[in-house]
């Protein structure tokens, strides 16, 4: 059986406190947001007239990343939830909400009211409403958000499946928790395959289609299922049939192979527009993911000073990054329309990436970081 040791700690002070600590998942973050901001370079060269690089397609980065960040967010917090539990005998749903209020409100807001109100100023009413209830998702699909600000769309995904997840735990037996997830994860599906069939009847059934595809919500379950899978091996509470197939996950020939696996997937990926092709990808992720908590088994770590810091503000470089961008595109097009490929790029990709953490460090630390201190009132489990 493994152990904890490091990546799980209990805080013994009378706080009333429990900690859980994940050395890699700074880094996991960190890739993912920049996964996302060289995608969109490479998406909006067009708009500014200016050449993509050559040979290589990284599209596809952008749906790579958000669907790591959707495999990460549903194991963590579900894995946080499961600790909750452990540590307090129940999850209190109360401050679940309020900290997710308190880590994703602010910034998000910030940007609604940047983006509808100073800069750029447009988007229809029925986008910014949609946007002040957490549906800028359903505004994406109808092509209502701005450009500059539409990475917004994936946080109304997250808020949703916020509305509804925890709920679960309401289920005492982990094992039949475990069971509501895969049912879910099935239902998700078939809902999704029977929209694909309607949607070429009509209008509205495309819509519900679309909005069902950014929803998402199969890529975050896969990796809360995992979650349960995992602490489950470290905390045993159920009987689970395939625990010793799950425990190779942990052999370094199984990790070999699993990363492999990873980048021949994230490839092939780049290269194919598949369809629904999100769920293999979470699911590879969610294994990687845990791979990468067991610090004391992992053949390969991420935890490095840079990369930590770059995802502990990854979510304002994800929210923000476009701005910089826009401008660094615009002064390139007009002041280095004759300047070489290369020059160009290193131009670009440096600029855009400095000023997004620039930005994103500025807004966590001078604008996020008192609503996350006041979160930490409300954190029985600490990070």
């Amino acid at each position: 059986m493994l152990t904890m040791e490091k990546t799980t700690e209990k805080d013994t002070k009378p706080s009333g406190k429990a900690k859980v600590y994940f050395a890699n998942l700074n880094g996991v973050r960190a890739i993912a947001a920049l996964m996302v901001v060289i995608s969109h370079i490479e998406l909006h060269k067009v708009d500014f007239r200016i050449d993509r690089i050559p040979y290589i397609n990284i599209l596809n980065f952008g749906k790579t990343g958000v669907t790591i960040f959707f495999s990460l967010s549903g194991f963590l917090i579900t894995y946080l939830l499961l600790e909750e539990r452990r540590n307090f005998s129940a999850v209190n749903f109360k401050d679940f909400y309020i900290r997710r209020m308190l880590r994703i409100w602010p910034l998000y807001f910030l940007l609604v009211v940047i983006g509808f109100f100073v800069y750029p100023r447009h988007g229809s009413s029925t986008a910014l409403w949609l946007s002040i209830f957490f549906l800028p998702n359903l505004a994406f699909c109808l092509r209502m958000l701005p450009d500059i600000f539409n990475p917004i769309w994936s946080i109304g995904t997250e808020e949703q499946f916020y509305i509804f997840h925890p709920h679960f735990f309401r289920i005492k037996n982990t094992k039949k928790i475990l069971y509501a997830f895969v049912v879910f994860i099935l239902l998700i599906w078939s809902i999704q395959v029977s929209m694909h069939f309607l949607k070429h009847t009509d209008i509205i059934w495309r819509l519900f289609s679309q909005f069902f595809y950014y929803a998402r919500f199969d890529n975050m379950m896969i990796g809360a299922a995992v979650a349960i899978l995992y602490h489950n091996t470290l905390h045993p509470t159920f009987k689970f049939r395939a625990q010793s197939l799950f425990n190779l996950l942990f052999k370094p020939g199984t990790q070999v192979i699993l990363y492999i696996l990873l980048i021949g997937y994230i490839y092939s990926y780049l290269d194919y527009d598949m369809g629904h092709g999100d769920v293999p990808l979470a699911i590879l992720s969610s294994l990687v993911i845990v791979n990468l908590c067991q610090s004391e088994t992992s053949i390969f770590t991420i935890k490095n000073k840079k990369l930590g810091y770059v995802g502990q503000i990854s979510y304002g470089i994800y929210l923000m990054h476009k701005y910089p961008l826009f401008l660094i595109l615009y002064l390139v097009h007009t002041y280095m329309p004759q300047s070489n490929l290369l020059i160009q790029n290193v131009v670009i990709y440096v600029a855009t990436i400095s000023c997004a953490i620039g930005i994103a460090s500025l807004t966590y630390f001078g604008y996020e970081k008192p609503f996350l201190n006041i979160k930490k009132r409300f954190q029985k489990i600490t990070q």
